[in-house]
């Protein structure tokens, strides 16, 4: 009989706390995205505003508890910090996930991002600080992004991405954003 209660017990506070949640806009876009920017931010962090410009979406690579970065994401050689979910393409295009209609970048790059996680012991930075080192608000020149859910092409397709441009045919698919 205790043992059922405890369950019970436990059912309850599962379900208050589910649905008690604030519910925010959706953290990440779609798909992959294929853009140009005003600067080379390839090596720069990008976080997600709301139509207020607020930071609602912000990365966090770095476990305090575990004292670790396990994320799939990140690939850390002895010389570099890698965001593997992006790659430079032709006329000076990046492909890359976790971009939005809304994304702006920030003067951090991942290995200083990171590094800022680990010797503050914090999992993501403060939107405080973030707001701080915001380097640019408006960074797009173009930006197309594949409205598919699942995304409908992955990082491996730079080839095909390649392809799409010097055909003049990114809008043919991947929607115009800017």
């Amino acid at each position: 009989m205790k043992t059922i209660l405890n369950i019970v017990s436990i059912c309850g506070i599962i379900i208050i706390v589910a649905f008690s949640c604030e519910k925010g806009p959706r953290a990440l876009p779609r798909g992959f995205a294929v853009y140009k920017t005003k600067g080379d931010y390839f090596y720069n962090v990008s976080v997600g505003t709301n139509e207020r410009g607020e930071l609602y979406h912000h990365p966090a690579f770095y476990n305090p508890r575990y004292n670790s970065i396990n994320d799939g994401r990140i690939k850390i050689t002895e010389d570099d910090t890698i965001y593997i979910f992006r790659a430079r393409l032709i006329d000076g295009y990046i492909f890359g996930g976790e971009i939005g209609e809304n994304s702006i970048f920030l003067d951090f790059t991942f290995k200083e991002y990171i590094n800022y996680e680990i010797n503050n012991n914090c999992s993501g930075v403060p939107s405080k600080v973030l707001n701080e080192h915001i380097l640019d608000a408006d960074p797009f020149l173009e930006l197309y992004i594949d409205q598919n859910r699942p995304g409908k092409y992955e990082i491996s397709d730079t080839a095909l991405i390649n392809q799409m441009i010097r055909n003049d045919e990114l809008e043919k698919y991947f929607e115009k954003i800017k």
